[in-house]
């Protein structure tokens, strides 16, 4: 009942009884328009609608084993899992993203790269900007939290721009593969958005947000609460997301999930990462960046 105080499940009752009220007065028509926010309030807020869409960005890469992933020249560390911050310790804050930074640091624990790149964005602090890729490169090195070489790609705009500065690194030192760390959610537009531009990348998912990975919640039709608002919104980011980048030609692809798997004698069969099949366009500037003018 602790759920009727929160602003959403006290907005859901309000409607309910504003729409009893209406309906009394024989208003109807208002009454109707009342009673449809209160349903789509507890579509979003009050069922399991949000999460099965949020499990469909993540089923595709439960289950992958992280012994199983090839070694690769480079881990890739996205942003979003961590931001400069004023009083926390190191100077950095972790996002609820924050799994990211864990995988990450597990992959070079289990000696699947020698390279640790790191993208992100800024945040604008007492009166500088920073980049969060520089921020977590120096909370890592402060804690020599592993041996492994760590680069900052600088304050990257999104992922596509992380991609392209990628590229430039892996055009310069001869790279050929790498592992891609982001969340699940976000992993589908990521791993498209990398192999357009012509890099080829293993997923390495985390920060699973729904019942695939976590426990459930229980099911059913409850009081509506802010959980169901989080995952639509982040299910639209990544759909909204996804739409605009094929428009601007970061993606040209038709995802074709084809699950390798592979098993050993005595353990039970891995399942690999997704691997996609993209249409190559030779007239959508994926030329290689020969400088920061080229990495917008």
């Amino acid at each position: 009942m602790l759920t009727l105080l929160q602003p959403i499940g006290l907005i859901w009752l309000a409607l309910i009884v504003l729409t009893a009220a209406l309906w009394w007065k024989r208003q109807r028509r208002f009454a109707a328009c009342a009673a449809s926010l209160v349903l789509f309030i507890q579509l979003i807020g009050g069922t399991e609608f949000p999460e099965a869409l949020l499990r469909s960005l993540e089923r595709p890469f439960a289950g992958v084993k992280l012994e199983g992933l090839p070694r690769c020249d480079a881990v890739l560390l996205l942003g979003g899992g961590f931001e400069p911050s004023r009083y926390e310790a190191g100077g950095v804050r972790l996002t609820g993203a924050g799994d990211r930074v864990i995988m990450a640091l597990e992959l070079l624990r289990l000696g699947k790269a020698p390279t640790l790149c790191i993208g992100g964005g800024s945040v604008f602090l007492d009166g500088r900007t920073l980049s969060e890729a520089d921020a977590a490169k120096r909370a890592i090195a402060d804690r020599n939290l592993t041996s492994a070489e760590v680069i900052s790609l600088g304050i990257c705009e999104d992922t596509h721009d992380e991609a392209l500065r990628v590229r430039a690194l892996a055009q310069e030192r001869g790279w050929q593969r790498f592992l891609l760390v982001t969340s699940a959610n976000h992993q589908r537009r990521a791993v498209a958005t990398f192999r357009t531009a012509g890099l080829d990348v293993t997923a390495a998912p985390c920060n699973f947000l729904t019942s695939i990975s976590l426990g459930s919640s229980g099911s059913g039709v409850g009081i509506p609460s802010y959980g169901g608002f989080a995952r639509i919104s982040i299910w639209l980011h990544e759909q909204i997301g996804w739409w605009e980048y094929r428009r601007r030609g970061w993606i040209q692809a038709k995802l074709q999930p084809a699950l390798r798997t592979s098993s050993a004698q005595g353990r039970e069969p891995a399942r690999a990462e997704p691997r996609y099949t993209f249409a190559r366009n030779s007239t959508t500037g994926l030329k290689s960046p020969t400088g920061a003018s080229s990495i917008r």
